[in-house]
């Protein structure tokens, strides 16, 4: 492990740049694949995140740690892994300040970064990279992903849909291990907002969309990664401040809050369960509520974009 080590540097398979590599069919160049793992006290999990990277069959590939400054024993396995998979340890600002000093550090045409608790599905890399060798207008390129248990074990699948860019400011569908994007997207849309400490890849997405459209996103209808779901996860113990955050990113970047994510809210304030580790019936008491404040707190010239469907519903409704 270097501390403060500023320069790009790759796993031993990606060393002086393999031969390149060639799409099958249509024989377009494969790109390098850049992807962070940010880590902080993770020792459970991290080695099983690493491997997943590294047995993927993609040659081309520059993998590397960004750790925080771990107290827990993470940096004991990271020290078996460093011949292969660089690492730096130094005091950050929180997650997405560690993503950025990391992706800083890459030189890869694809950049994607997977948490130390998340891992990649077989073949995940290869799949990705054949979409951004024979799409060359696709700047970003997300798929589905599987909720796994501490032990790994599949506990449900990522809500996903292809249609999610035209929807991001109604609801996030977009699985974030599942989702990579070329370098152009880092340079022109920027960096991780380092002020948000659990919605950074939804303003990404959001900020994504606004400069592309979804014409240039591709969906991969395949699973790629695993999102692991446990006591410690971030998502999990602090979802209500999460709902929060990601509240106040929508409207920052939209205008309004939808529906959907106020239904969410008074969920979460009424019944404290998370969704995703505890499937529940939303209380009958979060519509009323979420629909006071929908109405209260967006302007009415966003109130029909804020419904979705359900104001397209409606309107059928008075027409029958």
């Amino acid at each position: 492990m270097t501390p403060g080590d500023d320069g790009p540097a790759r796993a031993p398979s990606a060393c002086g740049r393999p031969p390149l590599q060639y799409h099958a069919s249509t024989m377009a160049v494969l790109p390098r694949i850049s992807l962070v793992t940010p880590s902080l006290n993770q020792r459970r999990y991290i080695g099983e995140t690493i491997e997943s990277v590294l047995s993927q069959d993609y040659p081309d590939l520059e993998y590397r740690i960004q750790d925080g400054g771990s107290t827990d024993g993470t940096l004991d396995v990271l020290r078996r892994y460093a011949a292969r998979v660089p690492t730096v340890s130094e005091t950050d600002r929180g997650q997405a300040d560690a993503i950025n000093r990391g992706l800083r550090r890459v030189s890869g045409e694809v950049l994607g970064y997977l948490n130390s608790d998340d891992f990649l599905l077989p073949g995940a890399l290869r799949a990705v990279a054949e979409v951004f060798a024979t799409a060359p207008e696709t700047v970003l390129v997300f798929g589905r992903a599987r909720y796994v248990d501490e032990a790994g074990r599949p506990v449900g699948g990522h809500v996903t849909r292809p249609d999610a860019f035209t929807r991001l400011a109604q609801a996030c569908f977009v699985a974030q291990p599942a989702t990579f994007w070329r370098r152009q997207v880092w340079l022109e849309v920027g960096e991780l907002d380092e002020t948000l400490h659990h919605a950074m890849d939804y303003d990404y997405w959001l900020r994504v969309a606004a400069r592309y459209g979804p014409g240039r996103v591709r969906y991969l209808d395949r699973e790629l990664a695993a999102v692991r779901l446990h006591a410690d996860a971030k998502s999990v113990r602090a979802w209500s401040g999460a709902l929060e955050e990601i509240l106040a990113v929508v409207r920052r970047r939209t205008g309004f809050v939808s529906l959907w994510w106020l239904v969410a809210k008074w969920d979460s304030r009424l019944d404290g369960r998370h969704q995703a580790t505890m499937p529940h019936r939303v209380p009958w008491r979060a519509y009323p509520l979420a629909l006071y404040e929908f109405f209260r707190g967006n302007p009415p010239r966003r109130w029909r974009q804020g419904l979705g469907g359900a104001w397209d519903g409606f309107v059928r409704s008075r027409r029958a």
